[in-house]
């Protein structure tokens, strides 16, 4: 084979090298930043799902609260029939009865709202983390640009969850006027 025939394949081969190694490197970006929109998705819905599942908890935790004085006082009705004869020893029942709701109760519902809190936090902050991740990726790298420029990332619908982050009213106002107010938080 003449030098002038290998040289020419040698190019041949580096050119189509080339141009695989580009579309290549587009196609990888097209399915980096599919991942990414797909986690942020995910994020979403998990997210949902834990607010779903917590605000349920809570209303169980609240009827089993808020039922609890009826269930004393059904009590108190069953143990008046049963001790109807014996004025004595219902008085002494009475007494050693608590009629609020118990420390035990209180200090249950107390973890589960900590509880609460604590996994809606955590599922925020993982939603926050992931869609750092990916402006990181679209602003902050090569393949991120060619996403933007190409394939339009990020898509509405993720745009949408990227910017929604859940807060109360109170914090939002003051992210918006950049003034704190000080308030009791025990009143509404």
């Amino acid at each position: 084979m003449s030098t002038g025939l290998k040289v020419t394949i040698g190019v041949v081969l580096s050119f189509m090298l080339l141009i695989g190694g580009t579309v290549g490197y587009i196609f990888s970006a097209k399915f980096t930043g599919e991942t990414y929109e797909q986690s942020v998705l995910a994020q979403d819905e998990s997210m949902q799902n834990t607010w779903g599942m917590m605000e349920g908890l809570l209303k169980m935790q609240g009827f089993t609260v808020k039922n609890y004085g009826e269930t004393f006082i059904k009590s108190l009705k069953a143990n008046a029939e049963r001790y109807q004869n014996d004025k004595n020893a219902m008085m002494k029942w009475v007494q050693e009865a608590k009629s609020q709701m118990s420390d035990k109760a209180h200090l249950q519902l107390m973890k589960t709202i900590e509880k609460v809190y604590a996994k809606k936090e955590a599922r925020q902050k993982s939603k926050i983390s992931v869609v750092q991740e990916y402006r990181t990726w679209r602003k902050a790298s090569l393949k991120g640009t060619i996403g933007v420029a190409i394939f339009n990332f990020p898509s509405e619908k993720v745009k949408k969850i990227e910017n929604r982050i859940i807060s109360t009213k109170g914090t939002k106002k003051t992210w918006e006027t950049g003034e704190d107010e000080v308030s009791d938080p025990f009143t509404s």
